[in-house]
């Protein structure tokens, strides 16, 4: 990054998880009283990171939009979770001073793309891709680098990253992935067979799912259209990555523990 009076920075800001934007108010006024430059709102190319304040769900949504641009991102939790910021609210300004000074670590991680008619930002997750879920069982065919894996009766079918791994997969009973990790797993949603499991997969395969009928999908919880049985939908690593910041040593089985998943 550049000198800190040279900064420029985006910040996107949750209203529901910051009621008349007071909090954010109060970063606009700390990054200006170091120089910074703030765009309100805007992922712009030549922005140097992202300040993203809010939950989870809000690093998901402004992930879309960065990764394509390479811009880093900056998470203060102002949800509940908040696995994929760096700060809760009460340290959001020792996170920010920590970054301006050159103090922190930046993390790459993996996300998957849909083959899909949608625009770049809307093809790409962060989390999960999933087909199925309304509530009636399906038949779905699953292959794997064009080798049939199984034929699954459920209600749906995703398929997850490292990050994703503690998200909706975790709750369909899928393992918990580190985050670094060049993996994929294959999770399906309240499969009618005792025998049905997840499936880890290297991050490099590539994956097919065929829907018996025509089946909603869904990109890190958006609803993106549907997938017919003549069309199928193809999964595979995506060319971008997500870039998040963070200002002090992880410990991942740590955070589970106050996370209470473990």
């Amino acid at each position: 990054m550049r000198s800190v009076a040279c900064h420029k920075i985006s910040i996107i800001a949750n209203e529901k998880k910051d009621p008349g934007l007071t909090y954010m108010d109060q970063v606009i006024d700390f990054l200006k009283g170091r120089g910074a430059e703030i765009h309100l709102g805007q992922l712009l190319p030549g922005v140097d990171f992202c300040v993203v304040l809010g939950g989870d769900g809000t690093m998901l949504r402004a992930a879309h939009t960065a990764a394509p641009l390479g811009i880093p991102l900056l998470g203060i939790n102002l949800g509940l979770l908040g696995f994929l910021t760096d700060a809760d609210k009460q340290d959001g300004f020792d996170s920010l001073e920590k970054i301006l000074s050159g103090q922190y670590s930046r993390e790459e991680r993996l996300m998957l793309e849909a083959d899909f008619p949608l625009a770049q930002s809307d093809r790409i997750a962060l989390n999960d891709i999933c087909v199925g879920v309304t509530g009636a069982l399906k038949t779905f065919a699953v292959y794997v680098n064009g080798q049939h894996m199984d034929d699954i009766r459920a209600d749906g079918i995703i398929v997850a990253t490292p990050t994703g791994s503690t998200a909706y997969s975790l709750s369909a009973g899928g393992p918990i992935l580190v985050p670094g990790g060049q993996m994929i797993v294959i999770t399906p949603i309240c499969p009618h067979s005792l025998s049905s499991r997840p499936w880890v997969i290297s991050a490099q395969d590539e994956v097919r799912i065929v829907p018996g009928q025509d089946s909603p999908l869904f990109l890190d919880g958006y609803n993106r259209g549907n997938i017919t049985p003549s069309q199928g939908l193809t999964v595979k690593r995506s060319a971008f990555s997500a870039s998040i910041l963070k200002t002090a040593p992880t410990n991942f089985y740590a955070v589970l523990r106050k996370k209470k998943l473990l």
